[in-house]
């Protein structure tokens, strides 16, 4: 098989698993649901940044510890039930795949992942007496398990898919009835089976294993998953893949980013309970440490590349490109230099598009590891330009953007030969 023959049936591949339905669910629901998380975020960078007690920058101002309720109170809304959130987003973009009513996909969604829930929470009153009651916690229903309801809004949904289209399990109307009304009919009984299904396996799993879903699903999937991304091995062999994917013209952190991004979202997540909390953050690799430390500029940090090329480029299609795409580079848009000097199927530049981050990546790494950086806490825009987001992410660091300037110099001066190479390969 020749290279582009290679190639096309990676494309191939790699298209198939980024487009199958529910992998597109699960990023289609969580990219709906950044608006959100982003919300959050900014109000506790307010909080802790500004209005915190301790060390904010206002915490000489009576007036502004005042505002602390309102950040509390809209963090609560928002982080504080994603888990129910990301149910329903993810329910209503699966069931639009499956050609199903997208609102009751959502409703499915939440009632899927509350089933899944234990319905009583023990507490301890105030002479230290345990009492059991009907509640459900933030914890349940937070970021912490959004796991959980990943998974049983992509069960739940497709097994509605599935009943649904046995029409011997639709209930038919007459005519007459108006549309709406026949829709929710038909899908009464294939309804009533996904509960009857998911309750008895949440009821059955308590009385034989003795232990709820969510705790089973946390030790057995989701913490070694998120183990397995939190390590300096899986991170890195993350990076390399997204960037080696580029070299071939494949949108490497679109295409993996359906599987790492739920994870980092998650962790960031759980950081940013941890600090609204007083807690120590639990988590290194997060979304914003990769858009922070990883993708300067985009896939490949080419930002670096950028700045080697006006210092170092003699090719006058090379600079022209540098200029055109100096500022989307700005703000993490790779795109026009990456295809357009190009980027990709260049066996020259393809060396350090896949070197730097990797160095960069284990720098920042160790650098929070050992304390000199704090751990990330805010989840920013992948947009937002670099030495900013460093700042911003870790809830107001500045020797994380300090970090940001090292990295970049640092890649600047690996990209720096390749520039050089590139000029007596144009002669």
């Amino acid at each position: 098989m020749d290279s582009n023959g290679f190639v096309d049936r990676m494309l191939e591949v790699v298209n198939k698993v980024s487009n199958q339905r529910h992998v597109s669910a699960v990023r289609d629901g969580f990219v709906a649901l950044i608006p959100v998380t982003i919300i959050a975020s900014f109000w506790i960078l307010i909080n802790n940044l500004f209005l915190d007690p301790a060390n904010g920058l206002l915490r000489n101002v009576q007036q502004a510890q005042q505002w602390i309720d309102l950040g509390n109170q809209i963090y609560n809304s928002t982080l504080g039930i994603l888990g129910i959130l990301i149910a329903a987003s993810i329910g209503y973009k699966l069931a639009i795949s499956y050609g199903e009513d997208s609102l009751f996909g959502a409703v499915m969604g939440i009632i899927s992942f509350f089933l899944s829930l234990p319905a009583t929470v023990t507490l301890a009153d105030i002479e230290g007496n345990e009492v059991t009651v009907a509640a459900y916690t933030e914890a349940q229903i937070s970021a912490t398990g959004m796991f959980l309801a990943i998974m049983m809004t992509l069960i739940s949904v497709t097994l509605l898919a599935k009943f649904s289209s046995m029409n011997i399990l639709k209930i038919k109307m007459p005519d007459s009835v108006p549309p709406a009304i026949s829709k929710s009919f038909n899908v009464l009984i294939p309804a009533f089976l996904v509960t009857l299904i998911l309750g008895l396996v949440e009821v059955l799993v308590i009385w034989f294993v003795h232990v709820d879903i969510p705790t089973l699903v946390e030790q057995f999937f989701q913490a070694p998953l998120v183990a397995s991304l939190q390590s300096l091995g899986g991170v890195l062999l993350y990076v390399a893949l997204s960037n080696f994917l580029w070299v071939f013209g494949l949108h490497g952190t679109f295409i993996l980013g359906s599987i790492g991004e739920p994870l980092m979202l998650t962790a960031i997540q759980e950081n940013m309970n941890a600090l609204q909390n007083g807690e120590a953050l639990p988590h290194i690799i997060t979304k914003p440490f990769i858009d922070s430390f990883a993708w300067m500029g985009g896939g490949g940090m080419l930002m670096c590349l950028v700045i080697a090329i006006y210092i170092g480029s003699r090719r006058e299609d090379h600079r022209s490109i540098a200029k055109v795409g100096g500022i989307p580079i700005i703000f993490n848009v790779s795109e026009p230099v990456m295809f357009g000097l190009p980027v990709i199927f260049n066996p020259l530049l393809g060396v350090p598009l896949i070197v730097v981050p990797l160095v960069t990546t284990t720098i920042a790494y160790y650098a929070t590891q050992l304390g000199v950086i704090a751990k990330t806490s805010v989840l920013i825009p992948w947009t937002t330009p670099p030495i900013i987001s460093g700042y911003l992410a870790t809830n107001g660091d500045w020797k994380a953007s300090v970090l940001q300037v090292i990295l970049l110099i640092i890649g600047v001066l690996i990209y720096l030969p390749f520039v050089h190479l590139a000029n007596k390969e144009k002669v």
